[in-house]
């Protein structure tokens, strides 16, 4: 797979996902704003090529262009990981330990796996979280300490694609934004049918619950099942013209998530 596809699937991500992200560029808001034209297209994928995803632009270790690199590049994963499209609907919760794996597709075939994992409640009700991005070539990891009364990251560890890993200073910079909640009657509402979908994970019985996108034209589709962690399944990105634009589908779940960050 070229490389500049996998970017431009990444700008696609972000246009969904992101157009709210304070730190994006302004040529992927720009292009989130009126939809991509060709032009807008290829100055999102410079942007993107440049701030988010080649290791060969990544900054020294223990400087603070490498903690602005690594804190931008989390903000794509996180949002994706809690709130793809500002959402994560399901009621169904991860319990310590639990994790899930999710394969993205674009209509080229281009794939990144996307690990989100609850690894520790403290006493005093916060949490840690490993959330991870593999593509073709590279992972990025993260393990970062949630404050769930706040909505806010509290602490965060980083380990980039060269295998450097530190201690990223946190400060009022957005990383994690707190999905949405949606109510029970709202996600009723919004169901279209029962169905079984087969996946590497398993076969779950799911209800198929679809919004019209909240942060662009287009919708969004979920696969709701209580038998998975977080209780999602599959969800679905289609554009204005009702093409599929990403699919994302749960590859593996488990109950052995621990740091590896040794965060704690």
């Amino acid at each position: 797979m070229k490389r500049e596809n996998l970017f431009m699937f990444v700008i696609l991500l972000i246009i969904f996902i992101l157009s709210g992200c304070s730190r994006v560029t302004d040529a992927i808001v720009d292009g989130a704003v009126g939809g991509l034209s060709k032009a807008a297209s290829e100055r999102a994928a410079n942007a993107v090529y440049e701030r988010l995803a080649p290791k060969e632009k990544l900054p020294a270790p223990a400087t603070a262009g490498w903690n602005q690199f690594m804190i931008t590049q989390a903000q794509v994963v996180f949002t994706y990981a809690f709130a793809p499209g500002g959402l994560w609907i399901s009621k169904d919760s991860f319990t310590p330990g639990e994790y899930a794996k999710f394969k993205m597709d674009n209509e080229e075939n281009s794939h990144i796996v996307i690990e989100k994992a609850f690894l520790k409640k403290l006493d005093n009700g916060n949490e840690w979280w490993r959330i991870s991005w593999k593509d073709e070539q590279d992972i990025w990891i993260y393990e970062a300490l949630l404050s769930p009364e706040e909505g806010r990251v509290l602490r965060l560890r980083a380990k980039d694609a060269k295998g450097n890993q530190g201690e990223v200073p946190v400060t009022n910079q957005s990383v994690y934004m707190q999905p949405t909640q949606v109510t029970e009657e709202s996600i009723e509402g919004a169901k279209i049918g029962e169905e079984t979908i087969t996946t590497p994970a398993g076969t779950f019985n799911t209800d198929h619950i679809r919004y019209i996108a909240t942060t662009s034209s287009g919708s969004t589709d979920w696969w709701l099942t209580p038998k998975v962690p977080g209780g999602v399944v599959k969800y679905q990105m289609r554009d204005e013209n009702k093409d599929v634009v990403w699919t994302s589908t749960m590859i593996e779940k488990g109950t052995t998530a621990t740091s590896q960050l040794e965060s704690y």
